[in-house]
């Protein structure tokens, strides 16, 4: 740690610059203001002048980053500043925690290995991480944030304080169960590797993006106090959700498609999304969807209000749609995405166009508009969207084609 400080030359040299508002400044505020600097540059304004000296220790910020592209001597001093930065640092709590370690990721390792790199110091790099996680959790960190490709972890998250956790390129090996952080309200985890169940009674925002769930055991989501909900899932099983009785807006991103892994004997999706008010669910595969599958398990979704889907609802003369329709007593508005049609998606033009028109009991009294959303311009599915609505009763002002 640098130590130089010249006491009296630095506050000369400001004034002769011009006026020194800094030094006017409570010790708090420069405190604030160096918690938004990499914990490398905080304490590196040790040396302006004999004031700043120590500053940095009581910062109540640590923002650590890792450079891959260092060499294996430039990464082991990397990790001994963070080392003896936690070491000497003052048992401030924090407010934040950042830990940035690009060390393994995927698309760099054919570059070490050109260079000779030797793995086993990059998987001694991912086990120096954990101690700096244990660091934060024992001070009272309120906002921890970890991306560290290819990072593999069995650290169990313990903390009174913890409010939010991002998480990104993370593997849990042991549990997600996360009753030990009773304030933890804001999860996100992008692009992680989740094998386990994810169990929080305090959660109230859950986001998983690109997420790699296990082949062979079905994980669990039960957050039951979630306002919002975000899952898009990028490979293995889809997970089961438990009934989240105050969820207000949620999305589902349906990749690969549930008929890939065969079919559960309950609703794994739509029961547990039945009491929003605001949903968007979408699929890349229109047969055999998680959402077509779930349909049969015949969920009520008496608090939807805003309703976004896009072409699966279409196969089966509109099954999916109807199905929204018949359940969704007091919806608003209905979105539907039209993705750019392809050769394989013929059968959605060719569809039977006999609706039964003196059914028109299942649309919603409340239903207000309806937005038809892509390149609609010479698309044939729009003629059969169109006419669905209007067999239907739904005049043309109401329809609204974007």
């Amino acid at each position: 740690m640098p130590e130089r400080a010249d006491d009296e030359g630095s506050t000369e040299a400001a004034v002769a610059g011009g006026e020194d508002r800094i030094s006017a400044l409570p010790d708090d505020v420069l405190r604030h203001l160096l918690s938004f600097l990499p914990s490398r540059n905080s304490v590196r304004t040790c040396v302006l002048a004999k004031r700043w000296r120590t500053l940095w220790k009581s910062v109540p910020a640590l923002r650590i980053v890792d450079d891959a592209m260092h060499d294996d001597g430039e990464m082991e001093r990397s990790r001994t500043f963070v080392d003896e930065l936690l070491r000497l640092r003052d048992p401030t709590p924090l407010e934040v925690c950042d830990i940035y370690s690009s060390y393994g990721h995927l698309e760099l390792w054919d570059i070490y290995s050109s260079y000779g790199h030797d793995y086993a110091n990059y998987d001694k790099a991912f086990q120096g991480i954990e101690p700096w996680l244990e660091y934060a959790l024992s001070h009272q960190v309120e906002v921890l944030r970890v991306k560290a490709h290819a990072l593999t972890t069995s650290l169990a998250l313990v903390s009174l304080h913890l409010k939010r956790l991002e998480l990104t390129s993370v593997t849990f090996e042991g549990s997600m169960d996360f009753s030990s952080c009773p304030v933890l309200h804001v999860l996100k985890m992008t692009g992680c590797s989740i094998s386990s169940n994810i169990l929080s009674q305090s959660l109230r925002h859950l986001k998983i993006r690109s997420a790699f769930f296990d082949h062979i055991i079905r994980s669990r989501i039960s957050a039951p106090n979630l306002i919002t909900f975000k899952l898009d899932q990028y490979d293995g099983l889809t997970p089961l959700l438990d009934i989240m009785p105050s969820l207000v807006t949620a999305s589902v991103v349906d990749v690969l498609g549930f008929g890939h892994y065969g079919e559960e004997s309950f609703s794994l999706v739509l029961e547990g999304l039945s009491r929003a008010t605001n949903l968007d669910l979408r699929t890349l595969y229109d047969q055999n969807s998680v959402f077509i599958m779930d349909l049969k398990w015949r969920p009520m979704f008496n608090k939807l209000k805003t309703l976004s889907l896009n072409e699966w609802c279409m196969d089966d003369d509109f099954t999916g749609l109807v199905y929204f329709l018949q359940h969704a007593p007091v919806l608003e508005m209905f979105t539907l995405h039209l993705y750019p049609i392809v050769e394989q998606e013929q059968h959605v033009i060719e569809t039977d166009e006999s609706y039964n028109s003196s059914d028109q009991s299942f649309l919603s009294k409340h239903l207000k508009v309806v937005k038809i959303i892509g390149d609609t311009k010479e698309d044939p599915r729009v003629h059969h969207i169109l006419k669905f609505f209007c067999t239907h009763g739904v005049p043309s002002e109401k329809i609204h084609i974007q």
